[in-house]
């Protein structure tokens, strides 16, 4: 078994191990490594090479590579060694060739540019928000609350509104409950009135199903307390009394709660509604926490919070109500009328919970129990790819467009192919060229909701799906089912197709190859499945991108400081699937250097970069958009040829 370096971040210690693990790693794997002690070294290089090491492995303690580890990383690739980052804390390594070392220098030189800008910007918003608020009205005219700053943010999050799946439950004294703590928020400073009987029979119900319940609340009461492990009363709101105060709470709740929900780690966030408050539904969404919330009616809430009174903010209060009901895993109504009148307003029926009062318990480990056994998994061995699996399976790709329509209805599959080709990528029909395969055999890998490959089979191709995540074949076959098509569906790995060489005449994927840990080996596999003069068009994402290096290095990665303790690969699988639950999936991206690098047992290799839409551009250079799309979008679609000599028996 070869041996190998194991560099610590000062390079100045290091080790000789062996990991047979190691050696197969390619690309980006999880994977904890267990070296020997270190000893001092005056320079890694030589004793790497003194060694006889096959490789280096470099731990970093922060996001990026020093330059220091980055020359120590490209003295092994040159002497034909192999190397490694390593994130301990995120249990991630990555092997690295020459191509990513010149991409990872680029990030070191962008990210130090960027944080020298960083700071001026951070010292003029500080000033800014010391400002006292009737200056800064003087100054610019700002109110208090500002409408148009609060429904843009309520737009934002609700665009952004996907139910997370529930963990695993567990059973104790022979009854299911959810393993750790529960969250009850509530956050209606404004009502004085002691708990009803509703509120503590619902904090005793959650205590019941739940290992620890911590009540969340404006205020003490003894009620409440009584039911449940432990109440944390909120400090006050500093502006209270009026209907500004009221919509302006929940940026005075958000840090509180948000502190609370990161050193408890909630199996849930149980939200009793108030009137205009999206803190317990934003930090679901931000932190990973599925979220339930209690409907009592259109306009209730706030009929109880204004006392009757007419609004003044109308539009925020149905906002934030919307937002709440869109991110909620579950829904609780207490009488079927409501949930009538939810479903009416497209809200998913089977989110929607009827539960008198007293019976939330086993509504909810119910429902809880049904959507965890709704999907079978692969047994893959792969960390990664479970996560993947649990993601998809719970939260299919695109279904969170789909408001109008009840789910498994061909309306709600016709709306989210709407959404798709008309609202997110109008390039898509022309550039993957859906109706050029009439009577020929397509291979979809991961085909999600069969969107893509249902404009396939109308075209009169004959089609199959391959995919890891069960729940998205299910849902493939239920639209093929509604539309009148046929088509064949496999639940299966595609690092190991289950197909015969040469079967197919076009290899279609989009968006799921930058999710597997071996990328290279399911091009492998495409090449191997495909015909002579067969081809493949697939779709990932791309590194020199706005979204990559505006949104996820400067905004996150740079501004959030989050590069200071993760990768961009963990910043990624955090960030970029929007309708991800807490799985956390792996997310990589590419170069056009390195897509082609990857295509490289293909011939005729054609590269086109698409998906940037108006709203990420400034409206003054909008104009430009088929311009710069083509440059800068965050998609890389490859089409590639099998050689027509390449046949295999």
């Amino acid at each position: 078994m070869p041996s190998y370096l194991y560099v610590a971040p000062d390079l100045r210690h290091a080790a000789v191990f062996e990991d047979e693990a190691l050696a197969r790693t390619t690309e980006r794997h999880e994977l904890m490594l267990a070296p020997p002690p270190l000893y001092p070294v005056d320079d890694a290089a030589a004793e790497m090479a003194r060694a006889g090491a096959a490789g280096v492995v470099v731990e970093l303690a922060s996001g990026l590579p020093s330059p220091a580890q980055l020359q120590l990383a490209a003295a092994a690739v040159r002497s034909g060694r192999r190397a490694w980052l390593y994130w301990p804390g995120e249990q991630a390594i990555e092997c690295v060739d020459e191509e990513r070392l010149d991409s990872l220098a680029r990030h070191v030189r962008v990210v130090a540019w960027m944080a020298r800008a960083c700071g001026p910007l951070d010292r003029a918003t500080e000033l800014w928000e010391r400002m006292p608020t009737g200056l800064r009205w003087i100054y610019r005219g700002e109110f208090p609350v500002r409408r148009l700053d609060i429904h843009v943010r309520l737009t934002q999050l609700t665009m952004r509104a996907q139910p997370l799946a529930f963990g695993d439950l567990v059973v104790r004294d022979g009854r299911s409950v959810f393993e750790g703590t529960g969250v009850f928020l509530r956050a209606d400073y404004w009502n004085s009135a002691d708990a009803d009987d509703r509120v503590v029979q619902t904090a005793a119900d959650l205590a019941s199903i739940t290992d620890r319940l911590v009540c969340v609340t404006p205020r003490r009461d003894e009620r409440i307390e009584a039911a449940a492990s432990q109440q944390i009363v909120m400090e006050p709101p500093r502006r209270s009394g009026d209907e500004d105060a009221i919509v302006l709470a929940p940026a005075h709740y958000r840090p509180i709660v948000k502190a609370i929900c990161q050193a408890l780690a909630p199996a849930y966030l149980y939200d009793f509604g108030a009137a205009g408050q999206s803190a317990g539904a934003e930090l679901s969404q931000q932190l990973g926490i599925p979220y339930i919330v209690e409907y009592r009616g259109a306009a209730a809430l706030v009929r109880e919070a204004l006392g009757g009174a007419p609004p003044f903010y109308e539009e925020i209060y149905a906002q934030a109500e919307e937002l709440a009901l869109r991110q909620a895993a579950a829904v609780v109504v207490a009488a079927p009328p409501l949930k009538e009148e939810l479903v009416a307003r497209g809200i998913d029926a089977s989110r929607i919970l009827v539960a008198p009062c007293g019976k939330v318990a086993s509504a909810l480990t119910a429902f809880a129990g049904e959507r965890r056994a709704s999907a079978a998994s692969l047994a893959t061995g792969d960390a990664y790819k479970d996560r993947l699996q649990d993601q998809w399976n719970q939260n299919p790709v695109g279904s969170q467009h789909a408001r109008a329509s009840q789910p498994h209805t061909l309306e709600w599959f016709l709306e989210i192919e709407r959404h798709r080709y008309h609202d997110y990528a109008p390039w898509m029909p022309a550039v993957m060229d859906f109706r050029a395969c009439a009577g020929r055999d397509v291979l979809e890998i991961g085909g999600g909701t069969g969107t893509d490959l249902a404009q396939f089979a109308a075209g009169g191709a004959r089609v199959t799906d391959v995919d890891l995540a069960a729940g998205h074949l299910q849902l493939a076959q239920e639209n093929f089912r509604l539309r009148g098509l046929a088509g064949t569906f496999v639940h299966h790995d595609a690092e190991s197709l289950p197909f015969a060489d040469n079967s197919f005449d076009l290899v279609y994927s989009n968006g799921v190859l930058h999710h597997t840990p071996n990328t290279a080996a399911v091009v492998r596999e495409i090449h191997r499945v495909l015909r002579p003069r067969g081809r493949a068009v697939v779709m990932l994402y791309a590194e020199d991108s706005l979204h990559y290096w505006r949104q996820l290095v400067w905004r996150l990665g740079v501004k959030e400081r989050m590069l200071e303790r993760m990768s961009m690969g963990e910043i990624m699988s955090r960030q970029v699937e929007r309708s991800a639950n807490e799985a956390r999936p792996l997310v990589k991206v590419y170069t056009k250097r390195r897509a082609r690098a990857l295509f490289g047992a293909f011939e005729r290799i054609e590269i086109v970069q698409r998906q940037l839409e108006p709203g990420e551009l400034p409206p003054s250079v909008r104009w430009a958009l088929p311009y710069i799309e083509p440059r800068a979008g965050w998609n890389l679609i490859i089409k590639a040829s099998k050689p027509s000599d390449d046949v295999r028996h």
